[in-house]
């Protein structure tokens, strides 16, 4: 049975600890494919998950 890990911070525990998380996939395809720029500013709200997505992107190209 998959849980709910509350603050988790890095992408590859939740997959460690089969647990779930935001699917990013959609969101990795737009900053590679569709931003034709050099720099993105990624904005966020306070705890709505900045530090997993830049996890994710680390894991994604690591």
């Amino acid at each position: 049975m998959k849980s709910v890990i509350a603050g988790a911070e890095l992408f590859h525990e939740l997959i460690e600890t089969n647990s779930y998380c935001i699917e990013k996939t959609p969101f990795i395809k737009t900053v590679c494919k569709d931003n034709i720029s050099k720099v993105m500013l990624i904005t966020r709200t306070r705890r709505f998950g900045k530090p997993l997505t830049m996890s994710t992107f680390y894991d994604f190209f690591h």
